[in-house]
């Protein structure tokens, strides 16, 4: 990918993140918790694609992005190291949610991990800020 091509996807995957939060929140809103999970998974998953791109990096599936993601940014910890622990947790919601026809969520859960993605949607959106000056 070119650097006007990371430029590019870097930008849509922070517009989809930014989507897939405010679908979170509204899913909460309307009493949906199981949609909610699946969405803030995602609006994590495509700021981590967002920070991944700005730093040269081409994951090609979900594992790989959460492994780029993990050697990159938690392990060095230019995050806190929860926040492993944070992703594996929606990305455990979002599986249930989508295959598990018996996955019941609280919804008090949904929106606290739709809190929690927002938050961390908000520290991956500063390390791409960070990145591009």
């Amino acid at each position: 990918m070119t650097r006007d091509g990371r430029k590019e996807a870097t930008a849509d995957e922070l517009a989809l993140a930014d989507e897939e939060l405010r679908g979170a929140s509204a899913f909460v809103r309307m009493g949906m918790p199981r949609i909610a999970l699946t969405r803030a998974y995602y609006a994590v998953f495509h700021a981590m694609r967002a920070l991944l791109y700005v730093e040269g990096h081409e994951p090609r599936s979900h594992e790989g992005v959460i492994h780029l993601f993990n050697l990159n940014v938690v392990k060095p910890g230019r995050v806190p190291r929860d926040t492993s622990a944070r992703i594996a947790r929606l990305q455990k919601y979002r599986e249930e949610a989508d295959y598990s026809v018996a996955f019941v969520v609280d919804p008090k859960v949904a929106a606290d991990e739709t809190k929690s993605a927002e938050e961390l949607v908000a520290t991956i959106r500063e390390l791409v800020r960070e990145a591009t000056k």
